[in-house]
């Protein structure tokens, strides 16, 4: 079994925009019962994932809470370290990083988030079937 045969396509992906504002960000979050998010620029390169922890700390230390909500992601300072990795990747490679981030971000050479492998795909592999 390889990556691809994991990953859920960027089509059925709930992935943020670095131009979407924390609020949109929240909501985001909330609708897809999610903790967090990859982050894509413009052109669909992949720049990171939000959590929302990062939400909560950036509007907590606000001054102006309506301001903070109306703040751009790509001005909101993220923690989460959870780099990408390319398909061509071994599966072991990948199970503690999902374990830890809830999912693994793949792309393509350019950058460009074409899927993420989630957790729950990656223990469906691991534990066997209560059958």
């Amino acid at each position: 079994m390889n990556i691809m045969q994991l990953l859920t396509p960027l089509a059925r992906v709930a992935w943020l925009s670095i131009a979407d504002t924390v609020r949109d960000a929240f909501d985001h979050l909330e609708t897809n019962d999610a903790s967090a998010a990859p982050i894509l620029d413009w052109n669909g390169r992949y720049i990171g994932t939000i959590t929302e922890a990062d939400l909560r700390r950036h509007v907590s230390t606000a001054q102006d809470r309506v301001a903070a909500f109306a703040t751009p992601l790509s001005e909101v300072e993220r923690r989460a370290n959870n780099p990408a990795v390319t398909a061509d990747r071994g599966l072991t490679s990948i199970v503690n990083r999902a374990a830890g981030h809830g999912f693994v971000p793949v792309v393509d050479a350019t950058g460009r988030l074409v899927g993420i492998v989630d957790r729950h795909r990656i223990l469906e592999l691991r534990l066997p079937s209560a059958a």
